[in-house]
């Protein structure tokens, strides 16, 4: 199966259409029908977008942008910041499912920004913890320091997949911040 390539523009504007129809909505409206699974299983799949981010359970990619099986490619860690793993998993989005379009998502109310805004730790939280303090300096305000780390993953990839290979220089590298309290994504 060939994949149908969205310009990163048209993706965005589908993301943040879908930003608009969540914010007063009670269901999604993405396509999860029997069907669309059926069809993705047997032709794979074709998201349009590739989305970064964090594991918190207020933020629903799927929902927030109002899309089905299929539509993203969702990498969720804590603090939205990203290893080895998710750098592979965005390379593999762009090489073999033709992915132009890459968000960061951050968050209002980061639990993983907060701690890192607390103080450090040794153990396997500490690790996302110095990821996001690297990110942010001596940022003391959780907002700005949730758009600082945002910034930081995006500039990450933009240095360590796009920058590299000419092949990808259509793709867009955005980031965004969720507002957990209107359910806005605010596109940085």
């Amino acid at each position: 199966m060939v994949n149908k390539i969205i310009e990163s523009d048209v993706a965005l504007k589908w993301l943040e259409e879908g930003n608009r129809d969540y914010m007063d909505s009670i269901h999604n409206h993405g396509d999860i029908s029997k069907e669309k699974r059926i069809y993705t299983h047997h032709h794979g799949q074709n998201p349009f977008a590739v989305i970064v981010a964090c594991s918190d359970s207020r933020v629903i990619p799927e929902a927030i942008f109002m899309k089905g099986i299929g539509d993203l490619f969702v990498i969720r860690q804590a603090g939205n910041v990203l290893d080895d793993f998710g750098l592979g998993s965005i390379e593999y989005t762009i090489d073999h499912l033709g992915c132009k379009l890459v968000l960061v998502l951050g968050h209002t109310k980061c639990g993983a920004i907060q701690s890192s805004l607390e103080g450090t730790s040794d153990s396997f939280i500490g690790k996302i913890i110095n990821e996001i303090k690297n990110s942010i300096g001596n940022e003391n305000n959780p907002n700005i320091a949730c758009k600082k780390n945002v910034l930081s993953t995006v500039h990450k990839i933009e240095n360590l997949i796009i920058k590299k290979d000419e092949r990808y220089k259509d793709v867009l590298i955005k980031g965004g911040i969720y507002h957990t309290s209107t359910g806005h994504v605010e596109i940085l």
